[in-house]
């Protein structure tokens, strides 16, 4: 008896997953994790003046630190997108290389916005004090840059950021 013949059909064949991703690693989480600590430390008191009687936060004190908040927009669009950027044709850096550049210069940013006195105190009498916003956001774009390379495998002994060519046989 065969399979057109038998009262009994074949299951079917379960569907193919849609997408080949890759998931969301320890090290990934830890990315986003931070990234968005990073996004909300943006916005806590940096700086305290005594003088003044008021805080101000990063943003506040120091207009280039809007830019660490579209690298860590830019980053957690990478994460979400990383495999749907990875098949973009064209010669692109790869969604870990993105992460570790935009994690990286946040880092950069965020160092110099907590040692640089912010230029808004005129008066001699007032002193700045640094708070906890500062150092928050130090400590969660480190983490990011750090668990980065770790995805990127670049803090492996002998781990390279880029994935080697495959290079062809010449032949002749």
């Amino acid at each position: 008896m065969t399979s057109e013949t038998s009262p009994y059909p074949e299951a079917p064949q379960p569907p193919a997953p849609a997408t080949a991703g890759r998931g969301w690693t320890g090290s990934t989480l830890a990315i986003g994790g931070a990234v968005i600590v990073l996004l909300i430390a943006l916005f806590l008191p940096w700086f305290s003046m005594s003088g003044l009687a008021g805080t101000a936060d990063g943003p506040s004190s120091h207009g280039y630190l809007w830019l660490v908040f579209v690298l860590t927009i830019l980053a957690l669009i990478v994460l979400v997108a990383r495999d749907a950027i990875a098949r973009l044709p064209g010669n692109l850096p790869s969604p870990d290389q993105m992460l570790v550049g935009a994690t990286g210069l946040a880092l950069l940013l965020t160092i110099l916005g907590v040692v640089q006195e912010p230029s808004t105190v005129a008066t001699a009498s007032s002193s700045i004090d640094w708070s906890y916003g500062g150092f928050v956001a130090m400590v969660a774009a480190l983490i990011a840059v750090i668990a980065a390379l770790r995805e990127t495998g670049a803090l492996r002994p002998g781990g390279r950021m880029t994935k080697p060519s495959r290079r062809r046989g010449s032949g002749a």
